[in-house]
Parts: structure tokens; sequence; C-alpha cells
């Protein structure tokens, strides 16, 4: 199949429609009682951030995978107690069901049936395999292939059913293929897409056909996306008649459309804005627990953050608590590693560099780093001048900056901020992406996780210019991620983890900030939002009422 003209089956539109006129005339009653402002059968959202692209497989930005939870299918999701919930797949695989074989090489996955795409076609195990394979091409400007890349082939013993066989054991599989993983994708339509060479510029991304509960039907990139309820879904048509997923970057005229009652849904607000917000009539707060950390990365390809005493310095020189206090008010937990304090791999015990301005100059100079006339050090006739980059819509980067720069003044290191586009900074390596690229020497960075602690994007030898933004390649790294992911045993995880934690202390290609409430400000008027605490709150929008 060539370049084709996507459309929606008009049996799909029609009874969207339908659905759409039937409910505008039955709700004169409840109007009354709604707030003012707000529509009954819509819900509005704020503050996901910019989607740069509709289809997660080409987007490193998590307001893609947050999007494609209304529109798009998946074998498994994660609900709101942290479990994965069976979505296209029936049953999670384990050794003790017998999804996965003894050897641990073989997955079985039972797929729903009378399951169907938005245009009315059924879904089936071709879909599935031949996703995989569009994350395999090397064509595709896909974001990461970890995960996939350890399967050796995929086949269909029928309709409903596919076997996934391994090169190796792989301990995340079950939470990384088409699941809320690190890199979560979406099962993509075969009968639209085979036969393209790469799906990089496909027409379905404009307006891409899922099997979730809400169909796409527009997109503007500076302006958001609207979508309305599939009549056909498998669970049964939404309760909601349309969302409106908003792109609003400022956040002051958030809060305000909250209060006029514009949103319904702000999602994960600055927090410096919670108290305002708790003003705000008509509306609750909630809070959960989210597998989210932020943290500091140094390029260690860069002179002088390719010396290790040079980054340990600096990390010293950070003050995080300061931070948590000024930027989060508070209301975050001081960071020491990649693995969040719910889970069992989480060690709290790591020795990372304490805040010490008077070690960190003396470390400093004991790397050769010696101060000059204005206080900035210098070697070898070079002054000790690093780049930050940040993202320009993200005001906690900015802020975040000014701390940092007063804070590494304070020792001898002369600190530029560089404000950076949302699309650019975590653009893919082959879209020009600047983190991907290692375009900058420091930068501030988010990392959202999945059900499982497999964290080898952020630090493999192989996902340097991935996820990888740091570039470390430490081979003790490599072992113990090794043995993490091809145990399926929690022991030996966990004793893996505790290992790759401490390693990271001491190598210190990122310096780990804090682990962040996950905060939503929403109507009184919306019901049954659940949010999940990793990869998306979004999981249950086919039970959303307004």
């Amino acid at each position: 199949m060539g370049v084709f003209d996507l459309k929606i089956s008009g049996a799909v539109l029609v009874a969207a429609v339908l659905v759409l006129a039937a409910c505008s005339k039955v709700e004169t009653g409840a109007q009354r009682q709604q707030q003012a402002g707000s529509i009954p059968g819509v819900v509005r959202i704020v503050g996901a951030g910019t989607i740069d692209s509709l289809v997660p497989e080409l987007s490193s930005s998590a307001a893609s995978s947050d999007a494609a939870m209304f529109w798009g299918g998946w074998l498994f999701l994660v609900n709101d107690k942290g479990n994965l919930e069976p979505d296209l797949a029936t049953v999670v695989p384990t050794k003790d069901n017998g999804g996965i074989s003894a050897d641990g090489l073989t997955i079985t996955y039972h797929l729903r049936k009378g399951v169907l795409w938005h245009d009315g076609a059924p879904f089936d195990a071709r879909d599935v395999i031949f996703s995989w394979h569009v994350v395999m091409n090397p064509a595709n400007n896909v974001v990461s292939r970890t995960g996939f890349d350890q399967i050796a082939d995929m086949t269909a013993p029928d309709p409903y059913t596919v076997k996934v066989r391994l090169k190796r054991p792989y301990a995340p599989a079950a939470a990384m293929f088409f699941a809320p993983s690190l890199t979560p994708y979406c099962v993509l339509p075969e009968h639209l897409l085979k036969g393209l060479p790469n799906i990089n510029h496909a027409a379905y991304n404009l307006k891409p056909v899922g099997t979730g509960p809400f169909i796409a039907v527009k997109w503007e990139q500076s302006v958001g996306l609207t979508l309305i309820a599939n009549p056909h879904y498998w669970r049964g048509p939404p309760k909601l008649k349309r969302v409106e997923y908003l792109v609003v970057p400022n956040s002051n005229t958030r809060v305000i459309m909250m209060r006029t009652g514009e949103a319904d849904l702000y999602s994960d607000p600055q927090v410096n804005q919670l108290p305002e917000l708790a003003t705000v009539p008509n509306t609750r707060m909630l809070h959960t627990l989210f597998n989210e950390f932020y943290y500091i990365t140094f390029n260690t390809t860069h002179p002088p953050l390719d010396d290790v005493h040079v980054r340990r310095a600096l990390a010293g020189a950070i003050d995080k608590q300061y931070i948590i206090r000024t930027i989060l008010h508070g209301a975050g937990q001081p960071a020491v590693g990649p693995q969040p304090p719910y889970l069992y791999t989480y060690d709290p015990n790591v020795a990372v560099p304490r805040y010490d301005p008077a070690s960190a100059s003396t470390a400093l100079t004991a790397a050769g780093w010696t101060p000059g006339q204005d206080g900035i050090r210098v070697k070898n006739g070079k002054r000790l001048s690093v780049v930050y980059a940040y993202d320009a819509e993200a005001s906690d980067g900015e802020r975040i900056g000014a701390i940092l720069q007063n804070e590494l003044r304070r020792v001898g290191v002369d600190l530029a901020l560089k404000p950076i586009a949302h699309a650019v900074i975590y653009a893919a390596k082959a879209a020009g992406g600047v983190l991907s690229n290692g375009k900058f020497d420091v930068a501030f960075e988010g990392w959202i996780g999945g059900v499982d602690p497999d964290d080898d994007a952020l630090w493999g030898c192989d996902q340097r210019g991935e996820y990888n933004h740091s570039f470390i390649c430490d081979p003790r790294i490599e072992e113990q991620e090794r043995i993490a992911l091809t145990h399926y045993d929690n022991a030996t995880r966990k004793a893996a983890y505790t290992r790759i934690q401490e390693l990271l202390a001491e190598d210190m290609p990122v310096v780990f900030l804090w682990w962040q409430d996950r905060n939503d400000v929403i109507s009184t008027s919306l019901k049954a939002y659940k949010p999940a605490p990793a990869v998306t709150t979004f999981w249950n929008s086919w039970q959303w009422t307004n």
C-alpha cells in the first residue's frame, strides 16, 4: 500500500454523531446543576504537555503516550493500583499460568476477540506482529527499540494467539511489549500501514486509527487534540461524548481556565500553583505517588564533564534540598537513584555526594581547576564554563537553571542557560534532537518509569543517542543490567539494581534531584478519574463521566 488518505468508516462516524446528538438533547435538567462553563459529557484537559507526534512510536514526549491512552490499543494498561490491566490481551503471562515458558524464552499472549479498529476492521494477531516489525524497521524514527530488540521472532498459531520467542530470558517482557513500559508503544493497524517503507510521515500520523475508547478527529499541534466517543469500543461506549486535549502553554492561563470552568482537568500543575488552585471553587485536588523523577544530566563525552572528578564535584555543589523547598514547596522526596521508593528495588542508602560546597571546591582544585581573577576556574588556559539546556516550555527548568547558576558560581563554575523548544530538545536522534545527539553540556530532565524496575534505557551503552543522554558506558553497569533483565525472580533482580544504584553514585552521570507526587486538579463534576502511579494517569477514560 502506498501513501493513503485516511478515512474513518461512515458507520462509525454516523454512530458517533448520533451519540453526540442524542446526548445534547437530554441534558436540560442536568445542565442547571453543572458548574459555570462546564459542558455535560465533555472533558477538557490542560497541562498534559505538547504532543510532538500522536503516534507514541515516533515521540519521546510523555504527552504523546498520555493522548494515546484515549485512542490507542495496548496489550496491557497500568491501573490505579499499579498493576497490569489486560486490554487487547486477556491475561498477563507469567510462569505460573504458563504464559512464560520454563526456560523463560517463550511468551504466549491470548488476544481479545471481537475488537474493532476505529474504521471497523477487526483487530487480530497480525496487528501485533506488524507493530513489532514497525518498531524494528531501521527506517522508522522510533525513539527506542529497547526490549523489542530482544525478540527473535513473533508468530501467530491462530488469529488470537501470539507467541513471542526471545533471544534470551527478558524479565520486563510483559510490561514492555505494547504496554506501560519505559517506552510505551501502542499496537498499530497492519491494514492501514502495511507496505509503507516507513511511517515517519504517513498520513495516519495526523489522524491515527486505534482500538481505544475515543476516536481522534482533529489535531493541531499548537491547539490540541479533539476526540469523540467510540461507539464500538469493546468495553462498551464511553460515558463521555468528547475529550478535548488542549495545548495551553501559559500555566497562569490554565489556572484561569479551571476557575472559569473552561477546563475540567488540570494535569500535573506546577507545585507553586497548588496553593492558588486550592482556592478554585467546584474543584478538588488529587495526589498520586508517581514513578516520576527529575535529574540533572551531565554529558560525559564533553570536556570537562568527561572527568568523573569534575562531575562529582559539581554534584556536591548542588543543594537538592533547597531546590525541593523552593521549586516544589517541599512537595517532593529527595532522590538518590532511579528506583522509586515504593518498589522492592529501592535502596535509600546509596552513597551519593552530599551537598558540601567547600569539599566541591577542594575537589575541583585537586582536578587542576584553579580560580581565575573573576572567580571562574581555569585549567590549561580554558575556563570552567558549561551550557545548561532545558525545555523552554517548562518553567521549572528555567528556575532550576537560575539556582544552579548561582550555586555553581560559588565554586568557580560558569553556567550559561540555554532554553530550547520542546519539540527540538526531545526529538529523536534522526530528527536532530538536542539531547539524543549530545548537543549540550548539562541538561534538566524528567523520567517517567514503567511498572517494571528496568532502567537499562537510561544507562545502557547501546542506548546512547536514545534515552541515555549522559552517554555513560560502564561495563560494570552493563553486567548488572544483564543480570536484572535475564532473571525473573525478585531477589536476584533486587541485588542487581542495588549494585547499579551504587555504580551510578560512583560514576555520577546524573544528579538525581527528587521523586514527585503527581497532582491533578479536577472539576467536581468529573467522576471516576482514578490516576495510575506509573507511565500515565489517563488509563481508564472509558469510565469517566461529567
